[in-house]
């Protein structure tokens, strides 16, 4: 076996390791890394209810003389606790867009690369002398010989 065709079987073994094993587990990263993003965008909604709840609780404290620093104390743990959920909301964007976006594009066209680099030459059938390989929207011809 010549160097080149050694290294052409080296290279078509690493292909097909990326497509069955590394793109599969990268793929279920990607949809496990959406499930997050969902129930962290749930939490989210939760944590909304609970910042209105303490604003509530802190207005009505603070209408009465007695519980005056207590309405204080729970408008300073809704602003906390609104700065957290800010944070939130960025890094749940963040993760979409820099990381599952991203990841998702980057293993679509690693997909779509290695199917067509493993589609074989096939002979038309209108024409015997010609072979066609469909790579992405163009045809590449060459003449059989």
């Amino acid at each position: 076996m010549s160097r080149s065709e050694e290294v052409n079987r080296l290279t078509e073994s690493v292909y097909r390791v990326i497509l069955d094993q590394f793109n599969p587990s990268l793929r279920s990263f990607v949809t496990m890394g959406k499930s997050y993003q969902k129930a962290l965008s749930g939490v989210t909604v939760a944590a909304k209810g609970y910042f209105d709840a303490l604003v509530k609780l802190g207005e009505l404290a603070s209408d009465s003389q007695g519980s005056k620093e207590l309405g204080d104390t729970l408008f300073q743990m809704a602003e906390v606790h609104r700065q957290i959920q800010v944070q939130l909301e960025e890094t749940v964007k963040l993760l979409h867009s820099e990381l599952l976006a991203q990841l998702e594009r980057k293993l679509d066209l690693d997909i779509k690369y290695l199917t067509v680099r493993e589609r074989p030459l096939v002979p038309p059938p209108h024409s015997p002398t010609t072979l066609m390989l469909l790579v992405g929207d163009y045809f590449l011809s060459s003449t059989w010989k």
